[in-house]
Parts: C-alpha cells; structure tokens; sequence
C-alpha cells in the first residue's frame, strides 16, 4: 500500500510540473528572420522545462520542414544544436 501511495505521489508531481512547463510565441511575420527568433528563444527559453520537450503540445512547422512538438523544441534545436531554422507556421509541415 505504502508503494502505491509513493508511486500516485509521484505520477502527482509529474503532472504538475507538466502542466506548468510552457510555450511562447515565436515570431513568423513576413519580415522574420533568424535573429529576431534567436532573440526570442534566448529571452525565453528559461520557461522551458525539460518535459516540455517530451510532453505532447501544438505542433509547429519549422523553416527546415521539419514537425516540431512545439517553441521549446524548436528553440533548443537553435540555441544548443545551432541550426539555422526559424517558424513558419503553427501546426505540422506538409511533409512531414
């Protein structure tokens, strides 16, 4: 019972932490460019938390045509895997 009780504990914490872990908006004007973008992850990527990576969120078309599972994602494939990409557009690629 005490096994149970630790395990619905921790499933709870989980959830919470989940729950508050969030995306921001990108830019995807006309005139976006890969400077405005990296300005933005930089100045937010302190909301994302690492299950927002993995938590399912609104999918976002990246300018690679590549699906992303939301701005975190995106912004880390950026910022730390220094990829040359920008949004174009919410929801998933045509392709993809």
């Amino acid at each position: 019972m005490k096994g149970v009780f630790s395990s619905a504990i921790l499933v709870l914490v989980i959830s919470m932490w989940a729950a508050f872990a969030v995306d921001f908006p990108l830019p995807m004007d006309r005139g976006t460019d890969l400077e405005k973008t990296t300005a933005e992850c930089i100045r937010n990527i302190n909301k994302c938390w690492i299950l927002a990576y993995l938590r399912p969120t609104d999918s976002i078309c990246g300018s690679d045509h590549i699906t992303y599972s939301g701005e975190c994602h995106l912004c880390y494939r950026i910022l730390y895997e220094k990829l040359n990409i920008i949004k174009l557009h919410d929801g998933p690629c045509e392709n993809s």
